[in-house]
């Protein structure tokens, strides 16, 4: 869950400063309103483990590989006195990862607070009928609103050309939905609240909602400088933190300033198909994606068992390769899988097997050597270890002993994808240090 909400607030992060530097200048509303949803909705859904597969199709295979990122388990770190899993226990990310939570449930509370109180005014306002239009009437002195379907005014408190205008306005908010786009946004700074670019992001969705709304309002015949004028002759400055749709919340400066701006030329089109590739790449980075393997080739000289004392435990244990397990990775071998493997009674189980199993080496700890050794190993589809390797090594007696207690682990539970078990690969860093 924190990988996914790690790679989630960065591509959110990373696909709104594209937006930001590209395409919030124009005047094209409604692509700039498909733009912002589609950075919300690409940013959580695609660092999903299920949607893994998508990006074969849009990234080559080589270069897929090289951008995704490998599954890591927690750090382990070896002393001459024991050892312990780095942060398994860790207060401090236990209370992070509380705090992040509760931010969220927060927001999340609040936005259902805001709905039920939507429901309740929308049963307590009589309803009627304006030039054709079913409203809610407001008491006076409460600012005129929308929420998908319903709208609210108050008629006593508008001359009829102000009240005609606000109509049309928020027509427009009901008729395009705009309130949906109001509660993704929503949603994504819940998700995301940590994340400034995410509270960005809503105030852009908003703004971009009012721009539509003002420019069907103008297109639809009305005198720009008198409706200008009305918006700033009307405050209700309480109402900037709702949900709904307000007819004047929003930066007045702002949506006068993009009502009198030059329309943009059709060729400034062009500037949203080179969003298209490149938010796919950022996309694919945060996916994860599938990375087939060549088989292991098979070492010429097979290692042995090397029997311990009980007074020397550090002293180092190598299990050679099994012919078997080599044969069991043919074909694929995946970085994430929509149902990850398993060590037996979960992650905590393999921290306590591993504190159990690997010593710090004598000669290396005679000698001084410490340092991170980074190994891999692939959970093949019966649940066996097999290819367990050293990728960044810093002694060989070291690099042996993580490549020892790796191979000495029981089965686990194989990861599948479709429901078919599949080869997964993990990276699991093993930190030895003296002191």
């Amino acid at each position: 869950m924190l990988i996914y909400l790690l790679k989630a607030n960065l591509l959110l992060a990373a696909l709104y400063a594209l937006y930001r530097l590209l395409l919030h200048r124009d005047t094209f509303f409604a692509w700039r309103r498909a733009t912002l949803l589609a950075i919300v909705v690409v940013s959580l859904l695609a660092p999903l483990p299920a949607l893994q597969g998508w990006t074969e199709g849009v990234l080559p295979g080589q270069v897929a590989q090289g951008i995704t990122a490998e599954a890591w388990l927690p750090e382990f770190i070896v002393t001459p006195q024991g050892a312990e899993a780095a942060g398994n226990d860790s207060p401090l990310l236990t209370y992070l990862a509380m705090a992040y939570a509760a931010g969220a449930l927060l927001l999340v509370g609040r936005m259902l607070v805001q709905l039920l109180a939507i429901v309740r005014l929308s049963r307590r306002c009589p309803a009627t009928t304006i030039g054709g239009t079913r409203v809610r009437l407001l008491p006076r002195g409460e600012a005129p609103f929308s929420f998908f379907r319903l709208i609210f005014v108050c008629p006593e408190a508008h001359s009829p050309q102000e009240l005609d205008e606000i109509l049309a306005h928020e027509q427009t908010h009901a008729r395009q939905v705009h309130s949906a786009d109001v509660l993704v946004a929503e949603l994504a700074c819940a998700l995301c609240w940590p994340n400034p670019a995410a509270w960005l992001l809503r105030r852009d969705v908003r703004n971009n909602l009012e721009y539509l709304a003002d420019h069907h309002v103008l297109a639809s015949g009305f005198d720009a400088r008198a409706y200008q004028y009305h918006l700033l002759g009307l405050a209700y400055p309480k109402a900037a933190a709702t949900i709904y749709n307000n007819f004047n919340v929003l930066p007045l400066k702002e949506r006068i300033k993009m009502m009198n701006k030059r329309k943009t030329r059709s060729i400034g089109r062009l500037k949203y198909l080179f969003f298209l590739p490149v938010a796919a790449l950022l996309a694919a980075a945060c996916s994860g994606n599938q990375k087939q393997e060549q088989p292991a080739e098979q070492p010429t000289q097979e290692q042995t068992a090397t029997p311990t004392k009980e007074a020397d435990m550090a002293e180092v244990v190598v299990v050679g390769y099994d012919d078997n397990l080599i044969q069991l990775i043919q074909g694929q071998v995946y970085d994430v899988a929509e149902v990850p493997p398993e060590f037996p009674e979960g992650i905590p189980a393999l921290m306590k097997f591993l504190a159990q199993n690997i010593k710090y080496p004598a000669d290396a700890r005679k000698a001084g050597k410490e340092g991170r050794v980074i190994a891999q190993f692939v959970v093949t589809t019966d649940g066996s270890i097999a290819d367990v390797k050293v990728i960044r090594g810093i002694d060989p007696s070291l690099d042996q002993e993580a490549i020892r207690v790796i191979k000495a682990m029981p089965k686990w539970k194989p990861a599948t994808q479709d429901g078919q078990p599949i080869n997964v690969r993990y990276t699991l860093p093993v930190m030895f240090k003296l002191q």
